[in-house]
């Protein structure tokens, strides 16, 4: 077995994650250029302590990361698991996927966690004064599926399309159900909102991550030009995504991007 695919981190976002699949050992990346090798079954031991009774060989690993197809792989992570707006029942924020059926764990927590570690910075322009971006984003995406947040695992098709599965407080008139493409968000959290200033919000906290989702291959050139607009917002992390980003919609926005990065990373912006 020898698979190359993708995968988003998700709640809180932390990117793309490549992955090279040998079956008992899977090789990860999320900078298109350092490889981390894990047993399948015990994620925590890293390869020096491999046991080569599971079959794959050094040698083979190596192989596949030599040889490795153009990044980023193509995504696998069809199975999504949303947290729903209340007043329609609709995908409203991206909490958890993953590509085998297998990994589908039972939902204990509905909550949505926006931000990981450091968010100094994330501003979003016309909100008003003295609110915090971060707090009022989180609060946001709370109030929509208040007061029992419905939590529900879909499979995605190839199309786009979902078909609804079991999760959390899932009515069963809701298993089962088809919903097209375009009633999941394309990112990580709807941005349909009826206050232009809640779409600011969701717009903006898009913004501020456009430097690694721009890794993500299946944008619309709508989309991915949108982001590449918005990723002097918070360049930085444009180091490490830039390698699997998979095509430019105006190129000269990346590489002013990739200066400025460069320039706060060395403390002279």
């Amino acid at each position: 077995m020898l698979d190359y695919y993708s995968i988003r981190r998700v709640n809180p976002y932390l990117g793309l994650l490549q992955v090279i699949d040998l079956g008992p050992v899977r090789a990860y990346c999320d900078d298109g250029q350092n490889w981390r090798v894990r047993r399948v079954f015990d994620m925590e031991v890293h390869w020096s302590q491999y046991n080569p009774g599971d079959k794959v060989s050094r040698q083979a690993v190596k192989e596949a990361i030599d040889r490795h197809p153009s990044l980023p792989f193509p995504r696998r992570d069809n199975y999504e698991l949303w947290l729903l707006r209340k007043s329609d029942q609709r995908p409203l924020a991206l909490l958890r996927s993953c590509v085998w059926p297998e990994e589908m764990e039972p939902v204990t927590d509905p909550r949505w966690i926006g931000f990981a570690g450091m968010y100094a910075g994330f501003t979003v322009e016309g909100l008003a004064r003295g609110d915090d971006p971060r707090e009022r984003l989180v609060q946001m995406i709370r109030w929509a599926a208040f007061p029992q947040p419905v939590v529900q695992w879909f499979q995605r098709h190839e199309d786009g399309s979902g078909t609804g599965l079991d999760g959390m407080r899932v009515e069963p008139a809701l298993q089962g159900r088809h919903l097209p493409a375009e009633e999941f968000p394309p990112l990580l959290i709807s941005e349909h909102w009826q206050d232009e200033e809640e779409a600011a919000l969701a717009r903006g906290f898009h913004d501020w991550y456009a430097a690694t989702l721009l890794a993500h291959p299946d944008l619309s050139e709508t989309l991915r030009s949108r982001l590449e607009s918005a990723v002097l917002r918070n360049p930085v992390p444009l180091l490490e995504s830039y390698r699997i980003i998979p095509g430019y919609i105006d190129k000269r926005r990346l590489d002013v991007a990739m200066v400025a990065a460069r320039m706060i990373k060395n403390n002279t912006y």
